[in-house]
């Protein structure tokens, strides 16, 4: 699954199986370039979830999450945050984090 989240539903849309968070805004350039890569690691991995995180839909992920600047990535296992990473960063390093994650490797 890949989409928009609604705070309200958050917890019940990752609540099982292994999610990508992505924190981000519109007009956010890092934002918009780590979305293409997420988009080429989605497609080669169709188990991975993507949970798009608009913090301006939804300003109530900033104070919740305590989002302090996009991209921001949760990576999440069974509803549980494993690892976080901010800013944009290579697909390697992506592919490591969901490795490590979802492997334990």
């Amino acid at each position: 699954m890949t989409g928009f989240v609604p705070e309200e539903e958050f917890d019940a849309v990752t609540r099982e199986g292994f999610w990508i968070a992505d924190f981000y805004t519109d007009h956010c350039g890092p934002c918009k370039a780590l979305d293409m890569i997420l988009s080429e690691i989605l497609f080669d991995n169709p188990e991975i979830n993507l949970a798009k995180c608009d913090i301006e839909k939804s300003p109530a992920y900033t104070e919740r999450f305590d989002i302090g600047g996009t991209p921001t990535l949760y990576f999440m296992l069974d509803g549980e945050i494993k690892e976080t990473l901010l800013g944009s960063q290579p697909r390697e390093q992506l592919e490591e984090l969901i490795s490590k994650v979802m492997y334990g490797e």
